[in-house]
This record gives structure tokens, C-alpha cells and sequence, in this order.
């Protein structure tokens, strides 16, 4: 039986994470309650444990991707089981959460979708995750939030500070 691994909603504010080391690898035995990989968030850095048993199929994130809560970011079934599209469940889920948050049809992209199609439909070799169109954005989850409360593109803020993690003081200093 198929479990998928989703990012949770480990407080009430909480919009997405950064996936830290993943603690099993493709082809692991894992066990509920097993700890799969750690979550970062602006609050806390938890271990995500396994809510199934079976294989560690697919890891669909790699380390330091960037994911919106909800996303599956892995699957655990039985040996040699066929693995769901993940890509057209997170890009559904994904729209799902934008007509919820009324983002539809606004010109931004709906948040989280860069990271959604189609880099969790197979994970970085290198550990990072690149986004649509291009290399993906190093910024932190406030940083994000806060590009996206005053309406700016975080590729903005990314262009004026080169070759650095966005910070919410970047974002700040750029509108500034």
C-alpha cells in the first residue's frame, strides 16, 4: 500500500519548509514512526516521521528544497510497487491551494508552484532543487513571505543580492 509523504502543518502560520538531511535513503526499510528526513521552518527544525510502513520508494525533495505545506515530497509503499505521479498531485494540490487562498488570477505565480512542477517529480542529484525556467531562488521561509506580503518577486530580491540565502532583511532593504 502506498503512503505518501507530505510536509505538515506543524503550526498554525506555518506556509512551507526547507527539507534539511534526509535520515532514510531510496530503497530503506522504514518503520511508522520512523524519523525520514528534518523539516526547517522559521520556528523550528523537527524530524518528519514516516506515517506508513514498506520501502522508502522515492524521495521526490531533495535537501534544502523549498516546499509548501501539504507538497509529497516522498513515497513509502511495498518493494517494486508502482509509484503515483507525484508531479500531477503536488501541481493539483498546489491549484487547489490557490483558489482556497484566492491567488487565482493574480499575475504572481501561485505560491509554491515553482517548486511543485516539476522539481518534486524527481529529486536534485546535487541536493537542491531547481525551479521552473531556471536555477531556483537560496532565500529563507520569512524571507519569502515577506516578498510575497509586499508583492515582490523574490527573483527580484535574488538579482540584487547575488550568490547569497535570502534573508528577511534582504527583502526589506530591496523595496526600501
Amino acid at each position: 500500500m502506498i503512503t505518501r509523504i507530505t510536509i505538515p502543518q506543524a503550526f498554525e502560520n506555518m506556509e512551507e519548509a526547507t527539507i534539511g538531511a534526509w535520515l532514510k535513503a531510496e530503497g530503506d526499510t522504514v518503520a511508522v514512526g520512523d524519523a525520514l528526513c528534518e523539516l526547517i521552518t522559521e520556528k523550528t527544525t523537527f524530524p518528519l516521521e514516516a506515517e506508513g510502513a514498506g520501502v522508502l520508494l522515492r524521495i521526490a525533495a531533495g535537501e534544502k528544497s523549498i516546499v509548501p505545506v501539504g507538497a509529497i515530497i516522498g513515497v513509502i509503499g511495498d518493494s517494486g510497487e508502482a509509484v503515483p505521479d507525484i508531479g500531477t498531485e503536488n501541481a493539483a494540490q498546489a491549484r487547489a491551494s490557490a483558489v482556497k487562498a484566492g491567488n487565482i488570477g493574480e499575475s504572481k505565480t501561485v505560491v509554491g508552484a515553482p517548486l511543485l512542477v516539476p522539481s518534486l517529480s524527481v529529486p536534485a542529484a546535487s541536493g537542491a532543487a531547481s525551479g521552473v525556467g531556471g536555477s531556483r531562488v537560496r532565500a529563507t521561509p520569512a524571507a519569502r513571505r515577506a516578498a510575497r506580503e509586499r508583492g515582490i518577486a523574490i527573483e527580484d530580491v535574488a538579482a540584487a543580492f547575488p550568490g547569497k540565502v535570502l534573508s528577511e532583511d534582504d527583502v526589506a532593504r530591496f523595496q526600501g
